[in-house]
């Protein structure tokens, strides 16, 4: 079941695009991330660094209740750095390794993503139908929400 109605839209979209790529999909898709985002939905996700700027050196010997890290690195073929999972439902969470995991709002997930140097971008659903949003494709949608990133460094 998922977190909240937004969730089962977003993830609907989201299996919608992977499986069809089609012009009106990608529209779809694109319009329920704004709407979600505009909303603030909350996702779950192993993020647990609160400070801002920090990197995944700064936490690699904290561990989370379960042995787990405190950010999640486990996605298959991420040689390029790390990608934060939001997860829309805990039946999502539980297709892959499992997690210690915290219920946050999208914009602020979206935001951390942008101020953490090594990581990538945010992956929806990184062991279902995965949908990557890399740091532009944030920026763009934050943009087209009208939500201002405010955690500060988003340099690449």
């Amino acid at each position: 079941m998922a977190l909240n109605d937004g969730c089962a839209s977003l993830e609907e979209a989201v299996n919608a695009y992977i499986f069809k790529k089609t012009e009106d999909n990608n529209l779809k898709l694109r319009e329920e991330l704004v709407s979600f985002i505009n909303r603030n939905d909350t996702v779950l996700t192993s993020v647990r660094i609160l400070k801002k700027g920090a990197t995944f050196d700064d936490v690699a010997d904290e561990k989370n209740a379960d042995g787990s890290r405190p950010i999640s690195i486990s996605l298959v073929g991420a040689n390029d750095g790390a990608w934060i999972p939001a997860f829309t439902s805990n039946e999502q969470k539980t297709l892959g390794a499992g997690h210690e995991l915290l219920e946050t709002g999208i914009i602020w997930l979206l935001d951390y993503a942008l101020s953490v140097n090594d990581v990538k971008g945010v992956t929806i659903n990184p062991f279902g139908e995965q949908l990557n949003l890399d740091r532009d494709s944030i920026r763009t949608l934050l943009r087209a929400a009208n939500v201002e990133a405010g955690l500060g460094n988003t340099e690449e």
